[in-house]
C-alpha cells in the first residue's frame, strides 16, 4: 500500500545527525499524480520596480499571442512561453491623494495593499494589510518562512500588517543564507525558545491590560482595540506556528552550494543578483512558498550602464530624449535582473517541469507613465503548476489590479475571494 513521505521526515545519519527534506514528490498523494504531484507547491513572489516604467519603450503594440516585445522587455525573449503582459490594470483605491503622502510614497507603500491611505476618519495616514501577509494566514504555515521579505536598499518594504505597520526586510545576502540555513545547535534551540517565552510574555501582558482598558472606552475606541486585537491575535497564531517549526531540523543547501560574501552595495547589479540567488535557494528548498522583493527605487544609480543620475530624474525628463532613453535602459537592465531569475528557477528540475513551471511571478510598479495608477506595467510569469495560460498580452480595460492578487493566492491553494479594491479574482489567463 502507498504512503506518502510526511512532510517531517528526517534523513538520519550513523553519527545522530538528523536533517530535514525539502520538499519531494513522494510527500504528496498518489491520486495527485495527474495533478498536484505533477506541479508541486505553488509558489507566489511579487517584484516591485519603483517610479513606474518608460511605457513608450515597454508596453507591446500588438494584443494576444502575437504581441511584440519592445526594447525594455527584450531580455525576457528566452521566456516568452512562459511570460503574460497585463495593460490596463488599475490602482486607483491605492492612489487616492493623501495630504501627508504623495504618488512616490503611495507606489511603494500601497502596491501590494491597494488601501486608500485617508480611509481611517480621524487618521492621516494609516495603511492597510499586504497581499503577501494575507496570503500567509493560510498558507504560510506550511513553510518555515511564512514570508520572505527582501529588498536592495535597508529601509524598503512593500509588506504590512493588518494594521497597517510596516514589516522589516532582508537586504543583506548573508544574512538571508543565514536564515535559511540557520545554525541547527542546541544552544542555538535554547535562545531560540527564550525568544518565544518572552514573546508569549508580552502576548499575555497585552491580553490582560486590554481587558481592563476595553471597559472604559467608547464604542469606536473599542472598535479600534478589536482591530488591534485581532492583529494580536495573528500574531500569536504565527509563533505558535514557528514555534512547531523551530521544533524540526534545518535544511541543508543544496550540494556545492555557497554562502555569500560581501557585497557593496553600490554594485547594484550584484546585490541584486545575489539576493535572487537567495530567493531562489530558498523557493528550490521549499522553506518559503511567499516572497517580495523591492528591485528598484528612486535613488538607483546605475553608471555601469551610462545612468549615473538617480532613476528619480529621469522619470521627470522634461521631455528630452536623452532622460527617456536613459529611463528607459533602467528598465530594461531591471528587466535583466528578472530575466536572471528566471534562468535559475527554469534550471531546477521539479517533478515533470520546472521550478519556473510552479511560480507565479508578479513584476510591476504602482505608478503609471505620469505618476497616475492607471497604464501600469504588470508582467505575470510562470504557469502556476499549468494552471494559467501564458504567452500573451491581455488589455483589462480599467479592471482593479487586486482582481490579480487575488487569482494568484487563489491559484496558490488559498481561500481569498476579496481584497482591497477587487471584485474579484481576475479573468482570461
Amino acid at each position: 500500500m502507498y504512503h506518502p513521505l510526511s512532510r517531517r521526515e528526517l534523513l538520519r545519519g550513523t553519527a545522530g545527525i538528523a536533517i530535514a527534506l525539502p520538499f519531494l514528490e513522494g510527500m504528496l498523494p498518489r491520486r495527485a499524480s495527474a495533478t498536484v504531484a505533477q506541479r508541486g507547491p505553488v509558489r507566489l513572489i511579487w517584484i516591485h520596480t519603483e517610479s513606474g516604467m518608460w511605457m513608450p519603450r515597454y508596453k507591446p503594440t500588438h494584443l494576444g499571442r502575437s504581441f511584440d516585445l519592445p526594447y525594455i522587455l527584450e531580455p525576457l525573449a528566452p521566456f516568452r512561453s512562459e511570460l503574460t503582459v497585463l495593460t490596463g490594470l488599475r490602482h486607483e483605491n491605492a492612489f487616492k491623494r493623501n495630504p501627508q503622502t504623495g504618488r512616490h510614497v503611495q507606489d511603494a507603500m500601497c502596491h501590494l495593499t491597494g488601501t486608500d491611505l485617508s480611509s481611517t476618519p480621524g487618521v492621516a495616514v494609516r495603511n492597510g494589510i499586504s497581499i503577501d501577509q494575507l496570503a500567509a494566514e493560510t498558507l504560510g504555515e506550511k513553510t518555515r518562512l511564512p514570508v520572505l521579505n527582501l529588498s536592495l536598499e535597508r529601509q524598503g518594504t512593500l509588506s504590512y500588517t493588518a494594521g497597517g505597520t510596516p514589516l522589516p526586510t532582508l537586504w543583506d545576502p548573508r544574512a538571508v543564507f543565514g536564515q535559511l540555513f540557520s545554525d541547527d545547535s542546541p544552544e542555538a534551540k535554547r535562545q531560540a525558545e527564550e525568544r518565544f517565552a518572552r514573546n508569549r510574555s508580552v502576548l499575555d501582558a497585552v491580553r490582560e491590560s486590554t481587558l481592563t482598558l476595553n471597559k472604559k472606552l467608547g464604542v469606536g475606541d473599542r472598535q479600534k482595540l478589536d482591530e488591534y486585537l485581532t492583529h494580536v491575535r495573528e500574531v500569536e497564531r504565527r509563533l505558535q506556528a514557528a514555534q512547531v517549526w523551530a521544533t524540526k531540523p534545518t535544511v541543508l543547501p543544496p550540494k556545492g552550494t555557497k554562502e555569500p560574501g560581501v557585497v557593496s552595495e553600490r554594485d547594484r547589479t550584484a546585490h541584486a543578483r545575489l539576493l535572487l540567488d537567495m530567493l531562489v535557494l530558498a523557493l528550490q528548498t521549499d522553506q518559503t512558498r511567499l516572497a517580495t522583493m523591492r528591485l528598484g527605487f528612486m535613488s538607483c544609480q546605475y553608471p555601469d550602464i551610462g545612468c549615473p543620475d538617480g532613476y528619480h530624474s529621469y522619470t521627470h525628463h522634461d521631455f528630452k530624449v536623452e532622460k527617456q532613453e536613459a529611463m528607459a535602459r533602467v528598465d530594461r537592465h531591471r528587466i535583466a535582473h528578472l530575466a536572471y531569475f528566471l534562468e535559475k528557477l527554469r534550471s531546477i528540475r521539479e517533478g515533470e517541469h520546472n521550478l519556473l513551471h510552479n511560480v507565479l511571478i508578479h513584476y510591476g510598479a504602482g505608478m503609471g507613465r505620469d505618476h497616475e495608477a492607471t497604464d501600469l506595467a504588470n508582467l505575470l510569469i510562470g504557469q502556476g503548476g499549468g494552471a494559467i495560460k501564458t504567452g500573451q498580452h491581455i488589455d483589462y480595460k480599467g479592471q482593479p489590479l487586486a482582481n490579480l492578487y487575488v487569482q494568484m493566492v487563489q491559484l496558490a491553494g488559498g481561500s481569498l475571494k476579496r481584497f482591497a479594491d477587487s471584485t474579484g479574482p481576475l479573468e482570461g489567463i
